[in-house]
């Protein structure tokens, strides 16, 4: 309480005086409500789980969004087969920087899908080609699959079919390194260190 005097002689008036800080104090009791209830909220729509990273022949890092990842897929594993590889490519930057609420809410949410873009490369009989498919990658940890232009791939043990689920053949994971250098050589680009 505080006095406060009026302008009439010997009158005291009794006010109640608020707290310096309590409009601040209001403030972030709201934000800390705010934040309980997002967390709550999320945390009732909780995704299935991903299949755990140990299980799986194809393993790739959902939240690396700055990482190529590469898919050799063959039919048999005969001299004169196909070779195809699916190049997982990194994201656009605007999609790497959306990826930092991932990574805020992955204690809360895990991320169990994401898309990349895609390109493929074919060599048969010694032709080259590359080619930018119109769709992305499809990643699904839940089910375990990667969804392609024209086929699936099966993360647990590199089954590789056709979309509607013919067997093709087997895909398995390349090194980064590797997949760099198949992208050097199908662009006439030798290796560093290599002769010129």
């Amino acid at each position: 309480m505080a006095a406060r005097y009026t302008k009439y002689p010997w009158t005291v008036d009794a006010v109640r005086r608020s707290r310096p800080n309590a409009s601040m104090e209001r403030g972030f009791l709201r934000s800390v409500a705010l934040v309980i209830v997002l967390v709550t909220s999320t945390a009732c729509t909780r995704s299935p789980e991903p299949l755990p990273r140990e299980t799986l022949a194809i393993r790739i890092n959902i939240l690396c969004t700055t990482c190529d990842e590469f898919l050799r897929c063959a039919a048999a594993p005969t001299a004169d087969a196909e070779l195809r590889v699916y190049r997982l490519r990194e994201k656009s930057f605007w999609a790497q920087v959306a990826t930092i609420w991932d990574y805020l809410v992955q204690w809360i949410r895990r991320k169990t899908t994401d898309t990349r873009p895609l390109s493929l490369y074919v060599e048969r009989d010694g032709r080259r080609s590359i080619t930018d498919p119109p769709s992305m990658a499809q990643l699904d940890f839940v089910a375990g699959r990667i969804g392609l232009h024209d086929s699936n791939v099966d993360m647990r043990d590199g089954t590789w079919t056709s979309l509607p689920g013919e067997r093709l053949g087997r895909c398995e994971q390349m090194s980064r390194r590797d997949g760099y250098a198949m992208v050097r050589r199908f662009l006439g680009r030798s290796l560093p260190g290599e002769p010129r």
